[in-house]
Order: structure tokens, then sequence, then C-alpha cells
């Protein structure tokens, strides 16, 4: 295989799988938390290591003039996020994907979620507990210092815009891309690249503004400790295959194979996390499979076969444990979506139609509940007076739209995980020259 087959790709800089160990967890190892700069780090230093077989081309990809490039290489990676330009140019090879599995009433569930870079001072334990207790906020944090994810409603998402205060116009700062807008000296949340504000900050008297606030407050978080606020707007689509012959063989090319790994094979809902997760195990599984069907010629569509399969198998497990964390049913059995429980939760607390005593005393009963099942596993945890000291600086309202988004669902979401060596052999060390 020629050695400088390119690899298209970048890490999502966010935080997986920080948690206590259970039930299904694998070998009875309880989930770790790495930062993504480390796994940078690592890979580049392995990069740094092998100059000869692997080349670092540092400049934007751009497949439609790269044509010669990749007819020329047996493989592309494509993995550089679920907005691939790369994907695009290329998605008609891979086919049309199907939306409908992860819609209701015949229209696609899209959840926009805020992302605020934060600095907690609560524990770690009290943390968990928090974020598992609710579907509003998660805390992605190593030792306090992460991502405060908001889910918003559909209202909230419309004016969680950017603002250019000069030519007075809004951008896609959060509604359509992934900018980070950074606070600045003068207390403003300001977009380099699009030279933008974040609106909500800016005006006085704004719902949303106020309810990330409380947001800060439910995870102790100072404001001078929110530093950054970005957005994600997140959907789930059916993928029908992951592998595909990009270019043909022909007398002077070898014929190009392409495949779809990490977010832009499977970008799923980071609320239940594993998105890190499923991205490695794409990769190890394409590594293993080219590994053992290389054998100096041109590759087949048969040479995929345990690849596409292992795909398969990713796509169905996190995909549908996304999708129990997007819905959620109610005491009829109807199954709605959480942002809608949420707005449903802040108009009813805009009406006053709630009982603080209540709402404070079920949101206890809740915690209490899942604390009994984390307490073996975690150490640490509050206990009732503390939880009900911090719940009762928390607006009445707050806890109102915390109590009916409900609490995570997490027996459901549970269970066997991916193993890629069901199919796929680690394969045997290189000989030392």
């Amino acid at each position: 295989m020629n050695q400088t087959s390119r690899t298209v790709g970048q890490i999502t800089q966010t935080r997986r799988g920080r948690g206590p160990k259970g039930p299904d967890s694998i070998q009875d190892l309880g989930p770790r938390n790495v930062r993504i700069a480390y796994v940078e780090d690592q890979l580049l230093a392995i990069a740094n290591d092998r100059p000869d077989h692997i080349q670092l081309i540092p400049e934007r990809f751009e497949p439609a003039t790269a044509h010669a490039d990749i007819a020329g290489q047996h493989v592309l990676a494509i993995c550089e996020g679920s907005r691939s330009r790369t994907l695009e140019y290329f998605a008609g090879k891979f086919g049309a994907c199907d939306s409908s599995m992860y819609a209701l009433d015949g229209k696609q569930v899209q959840d926009m979620v805020l992302g605020l870079r934060v600095k907690s001072e609560l524990s770690d334990p009290m943390a968990v507990l928090l974020t598992v207790a609710q579907n509003r906020f998660l805390l992605n944090s190593l030792h306090g210092e992460g991502f405060l994810n908001m889910r918003l409603t559909d209202q909230e998402a419309s004016e969680a815009v950017g603002i250019d205060p000069v030519q007075r116009v809004f951008t896609e700062c959060i509604q359509a891309q992934p900018c980070l807008l950074e606070l600045r000296a003068s207390r403003e949340f300001h977009c380099a690249e699009h030279h933008a504000l974040f609106l909500p900050a800016l005006m006085k008297g704004s719902a949303l503004w106020a309810r990330m606030q409380e947001g800060l407050q439910l995870f102790g978080i100072t404001p001078e400790n929110l530093s950054a606020v970005t957005g994600f707007r997140l959907d789930m689509v059916q993928r029908p295959r992951f592998t595909a012959q990009l270019y043909p063989k022909t007398v002077t090319a070898p014929g190009t194979f392409g495949f779809l790994l990490g977010d832009a094979a499977n970008a799923i809902h980071f609320w239940p996390g594993r998105g890190l997760n499923s991205g490695l195990a794409s990769v190890i599984s394409l590594a293993r499979c080219l590994a053992a069907s290389w054998r100096g010629t041109a590759l087949r569509d048969a040479d995929f076969l345990r690849h596409e399969a292992v795909m398969a198998m990713l796509q169905y497990r996190h995909k549908s444990r996304a999708w129990r964390q997007m819905v959620t049913t109610d005491t009829a059995g109807n199954v709605r979506a959480i942002k809608d429980q949420i707005a449903l939760a802040i108009a009813e607390a805009e009406q006053g139609s709630y009982d603080e005593e209540t709402d404070l005393n079920g949101l206890l009963e809740r915690l209490s509940l899942i604390r009994s099942r984390l307490e073996r596993r975690i150490d640490g945890l509050p206990d009732d007076a503390t939880l009900r000291a911090h719940l009762k600086q928390l607006p009445g309202q707050t806890r109102h739209v915390l109590l009916v988004s409900d609490a995570w669902d997490t027996g459901n979401v549970g269970g066997e995980e991916v193993d890629v060596e069901w199919l796929l052999d680690t394969p045997a060390a290189p000989a030392l020259a």
C-alpha cells in the first residue's frame, strides 16, 4: 500500500466518559476521562517518530482539487467531523441517509445545545449526581474544568445568536458554525473570526441568559468562571454504508476506497457520550482490516466485509443509545422530545403552575434513589442535607424545569458494548529490524 495514503481527520475537542463503573462495565473497569489534547499529542508524537511512513500536511484539504492525489492512493480515510467537506463531496458514493428512524411525527428531532466553558467548584461526585438527575444541563469536566452543556428549547435556540455590533447583523457563530466566543476584558463574549458578540449576554432581561446563570449556579460555577460560549446543533441519520470505492482501478491508478470514520461516520448526540469511543473503535477496525487484507496489490470490496460489519454494529449501538437521550415517554405512553418537555416546564413555571415544596421534595427523592445506586461505586456523594441546601439556592422555576426534564435513562442505555475483536483479531507485532 502506498505509504502516503492520506487521512483527513480532526478530533472534536470535548470530554467523554466520566462516571462510576457499573454492572455493564467492560472488564469491571470504570470509564475514564481523557483529555483530547492528550490523545492529539500522542498521535502527533507517533507521526513525528515515523516521518518515513507518515507525512503530515498542515493545510486545508480540498477534495475537489485533490483528484489526482486521491486517485493515486489506495485508501482515503474521511474523518474530519460530521460537517465534513470531503464527505459532502463524495456523498453520492456512500448512498442516501435516512432520518426517519430519528424522527417524531415525520419530523427529524434536532437538538440545539450551548457549550459553556467553565470551572466548577463542586466535587466530581456531586457533579455526577446532579448531572444524572436531570436532562437540562450536563457538566462534562475533569477536576471541575470543562464544558457545561445546556439543552435548549426551540425558542431558546432561536435567541442564541451572535451579532456584529458594527454592521448590526446577526452572525451564524452559534446557529450554524462551531465558533468559540471567548470572554474579553470588557466582559463580552467575542468571536474573533466573525467579529461578533454573543447577543443574550448583552441584553438586559434576556430569559436565556438568566437561565444560563441558573445552570452555572446549579453546578457551583461563579460568573467569572464562565470563559467561553459555543453551540452544537445535534441530529442523527442512519447511514446505509461506510465503505465505498471512490475511484476505480485503471492502468495508472490502484483504485481508491474511501472510509467514513469518527463523527463523519456516526455523528451522535453527545448527551450520553461515547463519541470518542465510537471514533477510536472505527479507526482500530479499519487499521486491523487493512493489516489483515493487504497483499501488495489492489484492494477489493470483500476485503472490508468485517470492517463494514463493525461499523454497522457501532451505528446500531451508539445511535440507539443516543436516541433514548433525545426523547422521553410521558405518563400516557407518548414519545416526546426532551426539549419539548423542557419547554412545557418553562411555560408552567412562568404561569406559576407549580408548587415549590413539591418540586424540591421530588428532586431530593430522585437524587436519593440515584445516590443509592451509585454509592457502592463512587465515594464522596453528598447527603440529603447538603443536597437540600444546594437546591434551595436555586429559583423555584429552575427546580421545576429540572424535575420535569426527568432523569437520565441509564437503565435502557446500558448493556453490551461493541468489541472490535469479535470480528478482527489483534495483528501480530511486526518483526524489529
